[in-house]
């Protein structure tokens, strides 16, 4: 069994998979939800949505400077803060990405559906898409890097066909009162369209496959961020121009509905075919990431220790079949509008540990001459604190519900890792932690430590 990854992602596989992740299924969607919160002004809950996902990226970044490990959050959180703080990140982000693949693959059988009008049971063809998807992920990360290449080339090539189309149908009539819904409808706008942001992280949950990943991960996060913001904001703007934002808050295909005004069918059908090749994308790279976390959870003793398999291809194959079983279980629940919205209220809580986690390492390291990047710099206290007191405003502005289901999972995932620490039984030494380059104790696969 091998010991290890092996580093085969460059920089533009590092740039495909943070946009297989971002630019997906939810665009086609959630321009329809923005729009009806804050009216015309959605264009500007773009830019203010893609500020707020720079900032927790740029946090991001500085981190993935300092550690290559596989885990994402979860990795991140136990080398910047303790392993309670990645334990609890690694949980609320582990929930709500499997709730946006369960979520999106019944999309994926709503879309295909429409499109051949063939009556299949939509939740089959759930189960069967994500079950493809788990198969070429157990065929290695040269494959699902490959194929996902190809799934973004296809989707931004009709995201830019329907862009630049509408922009030719443009009436500006639809841009008439503009804040109608005040600047409370915009920061709504905002922190919903956050959720097609939030992708930005998936590189780092396989920075042990990619080569130069002090490098490489945080040009790929704030390049990824960068192109779908203008992507985003340029597709949201040619659709409030086709259709007024009443009419898209009324539609589960709002970009279908907008590509209509043009007369244009064959926009129609090639947007349908987008929404497609979108939600493949998001499920490709949604199996890739919460595989990888189990993973990483599971080699430091946090799950059971099965989970932490690598095959003779460097594969994680036990933690892309559960990730394959939770997607399947949680599809039922996730067709109610309250389950999939708390997946955005786990993921920016999940966002907001990465954020403290900087603050902390900036008010540690601050000064120094050691530090890799700017998290020593004295004007970097600014950036994780303004990422964190953002998440905190659209937090405010999600549902009650998408909160408490959030506060349920951090919750129950304190209470799993206070009772397992209390149990005698099971006491062990403290998750392995990576040679960091500047913070944090180095601790060998074969150390004795003790948990604190």
């Amino acid at each position: 069994m091998p010991h290890g990854f092996t580093r085969t992602l460059k920089l533009l596989d590092a740039i495909m998979i943070n946009l297989g992740a971002i630019i997906g299924a939810g665009i086609f969607v959630i321009i329809g939800i923005s729009a009806g919160l804050a009216g015309p002004a959605v264009i500007f809950s773009i830019p203010l949505a893609a500020v707020v996902a720079i900032l927790t990226g740029i946090s991001f970044s500085q981190i993935a400077r300092h550690v290559d490990k596989e885990g994402g959050v979860y990795e991140y959180g136990k080398e910047s803060l303790s392993p309670f703080a990645g334990f609890l990140g690694g949980s609320l982000w582990t929930f709500g990405n499997i709730v946006a693949l369960s979520a999106v693959s019944i999309s994926f059988g709503s879309y295909l559906d429409e499109v051949l009008d063939s009556r299949f049971p939509v939740i089959f063809v759930g189960v069967g898409v994500v079950l493809s998807f788990a198969v070429l992920n157990a065929l290695g990360i040269k494959n699902s890097a490959k194929t996902l290449r190809a799934i973004v080339m296809v989707n931004l090539a009709i995201l830019i066909l329907f862009t630049v189309t509408g922009l030719f149908f443009f009436n500006p009539s639809h841009l008439t009162h503009l804040f109608v819904k005040g600047p409370e409808g915009i920061i709504s706008g905002a922190a919903v369209i956050f959720f097609a942001f939030s992708g930005f992280s998936r590189v780092t949950t396989v920075s042990e496959e990619v080569i130069n990943p002090e490098r490489t991960i945080p040009l790929a996060i704030i390049m990824s961020i960068l192109i779908s913001a203008a992507l985003y904001f340029l597709i949201t703007l040619a659709a409030i121009g086709l259709a007024t934002p009443a009419e898209l808050a009324s539609s589960a295909s709002p970009l279908a509905l907008a590509a209509s005004g043009t007369g244009l069918e064959w926009l129609g059908l090639a947007v349908s075919a987008g929404a497609l090749v979108a939600t493949s994308g998001v499920i490709l790279t949604g199996m890739l990431g919460t595989s990888r976390v189990l993973y990483a959870m599971a080699r430091d003793g946090e799950l059971p220790h099965q989970i932490s398999y690598l095959d003779r291809y460097s594969t994680p194959l036990v933690a892309i079949v559960i990730s394959f079983l939770l997607a399947v279980a949680m599809m039922p629940a996730a067709s109610f509008g309250t389950i999939v919205e708390s997946s955005n209220a786990c993921v920016i809580s999940a966002y907001s540990i990465i954020n403290i986690a900087a603050l902390t390492i900036h008010m540690k390291y601050r000064g120094g001459k050691k530090t890799v990047g700017i998290l020593g710099k004295d004007w970097f206290f600014a950036v994780p604190a303004a990422g964190i007191a953002t998440i905190i405003i659209f937090f405010a502005f999600l549902g009650t519900e998408s909160m408490l289901i959030a506060g349920i999972v951090a919750g129950s995932s304190a209470l799993i890792y206070s009772v397992r620490r209390l149990n005698k039984a099971q006491q062990r030494s403290a998750p392995i932690r990576s040679r960091v380059r500047v913070f944090g104790k180095s601790r060998e696969l074969s150390g004795n430590s003790s948990e604190k």
